[in-house]
């Protein structure tokens, strides 16, 4: 039995259903929200894009490890030289995978802001910097990019303008969507979550369950993660195209060479 066919397009066409439907979900979360005022609880927890360990965010995972074992295969693949930088890229998507399922960066918040405190950035802080973790994790960026400037040019032109277009639009939703959502958040004035009672807020954060009858800040937030998976996806295409053009395809995990 020849298994499950990894083929790039299937499986990119697949990906994106399954956004799709995640989308929609979401989606009928905001309408029952913003327009008919139900609560929908339990559908808001399984499915509201700023929300954390629900399927969103399993899905968003899974997307990481997927690109993490494909840049480890990648690496298996091509060995010599040029091998650390497929490794070095599939160790930081598993961290990646890691953080979004358990919110690591989250825990950066506070410890960043207290080091921006007395400085110039303090400003910030309050609102486009409000959600700091950013700062870190763009020096991590530019870090990795330093490390791996050379291995990077290295790359076929197919495999290299992939993965920019995919880091770009990762970078802009992921870093910057986040920047622009916390300064429309920070923008807001504060809201008794008491003038809108359908709001499940024992699902959002108590204290800010009122922005999320803000159609600005709803936006943002589904921008922002749906650019995240949407780069993801690419990602992951361009890595299984970069597979095929080797005369190779992934079957259950393996690659064996294409038969005709």
């Amino acid at each position: 039995m020849e298994g499950i066919i990894f083929h790039s397009r299937r499986t990119t066409r697949t990906l994106l259903i399954i956004l799709g439907v995640l989308l929609v979900l979401h989606l009928i979360v905001v309408f029952s929200h913003l327009v008919l005022h139900k609560s929908v609880a339990a559908l808001t927890e399984l499915a509201d894009l700023d929300l954390e360990a629900n399927l969103p965010t399993y899905f968003n995972s899974l997307l990481f490890f997927i690109g993490a074992a494909l840049f480890f295969l990648y690496g298996r693949m091509e060995g010599g030289r040029h091998r650390w930088g497929w490794l070095l890229m599939a160790a930081t998507f598993c961290f990646l995978g890691v953080d979004e399922g358990s919110q690591v960066h989250e825990k950066l918040i506070l410890f960043t802001q207290g080091l921006m405190a007395g400085t110039h950035l303090e400003g910030a802080a309050r609102g486009w910097l409000y959600y700091a973790w950013v700062v870190p994790y763009l020096l991590a960026i530019v870090a990795l990019l330093v490390i791996l400037w050379r291995w990077f040019f290295g790359l076929s032109p197919q495999m290299r303008n992939g993965l920019v277009i995919s880091g770009a639009i990762y970078v802009l939703s992921a870093a910057g969507l986040e920047m622009a959502e916390a300064k429309v958040a920070t923008s807001f004035p504060w809201r008794d979550p008491s003038y809108y009672p359908w709001l499940p807020c024992e699902v959002y954060k108590a204290s800010g369950c009122w922005m999320y009858m803000q159609p600005l800040y709803i936006l943002m937030y589904t921008l922002e993660e749906l650019g995240e998976m949407l780069a993801l996806i690419l990602c992951i295409c361009t890595l299984l195209r970069g597979i095929e053009a080797k005369g190779m395809v992934l079957t259950l995990g393996m690659a064996k060479a294409a038969q005709g």
